[in-house]
């Protein structure tokens, strides 16, 4: 793969001489003094054969909008991937080759947690989703055999042994992690640890293989479902901007496996991100690009989960409709929402176990834990129309079921939809309840990871005064002395 400042310096339009003159010029422009502005330097650091000064390195820093203590923590040239992954994200074209470089650009995403900021919106996801559509209609959304089916050891003409190992191992560590989802008392940051370690798995064996070859569709529906994966889990420890970038490999894979089912699935989830985090235009233009994906699915349309594997189904149809009704909630269409929140009701109400994952309640999920994220997504609703008195009851019967006799292990999820109840009481005004709210996450969780933590002192922030909100800061101080950053 091209070094990362090759990659950079191409996205700029700049040659060698004209991006050397730049760092020597933002070099001066930074106060760090004069530096000689030569070709030869930019062609070495290109090449590996010398790394540039740390001070060239702040200069470059600056030019490409990264922070000069993220040049410091992460050293040359690693600091450069905080950039270079977006803009593999954003520039390569939707094919088989494009596929593995964004995956490989995903492996090198910000280990720090940073406040919510999406990549792609408006008419740039539009085009990205598109191109999606585009290449999976191309492929007539695969052989109906073939359709999001697990490949079992073997069935793939020219797959070596070895391989055919590998996959099978990777395979049954992935749907262990996926059954966690449902619930799970390993914390959320473990999993996303674990599911990251897999992910990384399943694209270093892309090195050196054919990517438009049959023997390539295995390896891109583990990598769409690993991505799905570390989405989800970096969503439930309030790592949006990361759960983003996973997101949108998760798409591309799932479109290069000739995965309609995965792919589906992807969008589903992308459109939760934009729910909490960007538009809801863009997130309703996810939610019918989905569901056009999945009806696209000659013979398989309205059944979900029919294909038996984890990960790569769509889910329950109760999860589509819930992300339909608060992108209308959020756009002022209560009437809309409403009615999509029954259709979420009554398909939950009917639905069996059935794999749901990358859509935000977990895979092999029963009826109960659908009912529940119908529940949230009620409370959020109500929210999003400004009506948090109407929110409240259903955040309490949330909050509530977690201490029910004979409850269910709680969803890695449950710290976010707490954050959620946490916005109703603050709307209200009732500080001994946000604070309640606040001790219940951090009981749940066994600690806030970074991201969550993060998000809940921005909503405490202007309370900090009041003696109950004081009280849940010093528990969080405490428990932010253990976090470390995960991977």
């Amino acid at each position: 793969m091209a070094h990362p400042l090759i990659l950079l310096r191409s996205a700029k339009g700049l040659s060698h001489p004209e991006y050397a003159r730049l760092v020597a010029r933002t070099h001066v422009e930074l106060g760090l003094g004069q530096m000689a502005a030569r070709r030869e330097k930019v062609s070495r650091w290109e090449s590996g054969r010398t790394v540039p000064e740390h001070t060239a390195q702040l200069a470059m820093a600056h030019i490409h909008g990264v922070a000069a203590r993220e040049v410091r923590r992460l050293g040359w040239p690693h600091w450069l991937h905080l950039v270079i992954g977006d803009t593999t994200l954003l520039e390569q074209p939707y094919t088989p080759a494009g596929a593995e470089l964004a995956l490989s650009s995903a492996l090198h995403l910000p280990k720090a947690p940073r406040s919510p900021r999406l990549l792609l919106r408006g008419p740039a996801l539009t085009a990205q989703l598109r191109s999606a559509l585009t290449q999976i209609a191309a492929d007539g959304g695969g052989t109906r055999a073939g359709r999001d089916a697990r490949p079992g050891r073997g069935d793939v003409p020219g797959r070596s042994q070895a391989l055919a190992e590998q996959l099978h191992w990777i395979e049954a560590r992935t749907g262990a992690l996926e059954r966690h989802e449902d619930g799970s008392l390993i914390p959320a940051e473990a999993l996303y640890r674990a599911a990251h370690a897999e992910h990384r798995l399943v694209v270093g064996l892309f090195n050196g293989r054919d990517r438009d070859a049959p023997a390539a569709r295995p390896l891109f529906r583990l990598a769409a479902r690993t991505a799905l994966l570390c989405t989800w889990l970096s969503s439930a420890v309030g790592e949006e901007t990361r759960a983003e970038r996973h997101n949108l490999t998760a798409i591309r894979a799932a479109a290069a496996a000739a995965a309609p089912g995965t792919a589906s699935a992807a969008m589903a989830h992308l459109a939760r991100r934009h729910l909490t985090a960007g538009s809801p235009a863009d997130a309703l233009a996810l939610v019918r690009a989905a569901a056009a994906v999945r009806s696209g699915q000659s013979g398989q349309s309205g059944q979900p989960g029919q294909s038996g594997q984890r990960g790569s189904s769509y889910g329950p149809e109760s999860i589509l409709h819930c992300a339909e009704a608060l992108a209308l909630a959020r756009l002022g269409n209560a009437t809309g929402a409403a009615r999509a929140l029954d259709r979420a009701a009554a398909s939950a109400a009917t639905a069996g176990a059935g794999p749901v994952a990358g859509t935000g309640v977990g895979a092999g999920v029963g009826p109960g834990v659908v009912e529940r994220c119908v529940t949230v997504s009620r409370a959020q609703a109500a929210l999003f129309l400004g009506d948090p008195q109407g929110a409240k009851p259903y955040f309490e019967l949330f909050a509530d079921s977690l201490l029910a006799p004979q409850s269910a292990v709680p969803s890695p999820q449950t710290g976010v939809w707490l954050l959620y109840a946490a916005d109703a009481h603050l709307a209200l005004g009732e500080l001994d309840r946000v604070a309640d709210t606040v001790h219940r996450a951090v009981d749940v969780t066994g600690r806030l990871p970074p991201g969550l933590d993060l998000q809940y002192r921005a909503r405490l922030a202007r309370h900090e005064n009041e003696p109950a909100v004081r009280q849940v800061l010093e528990r969080l101080d405490e428990g932010s002395r253990s976090n470390r950053p995960i991977p």
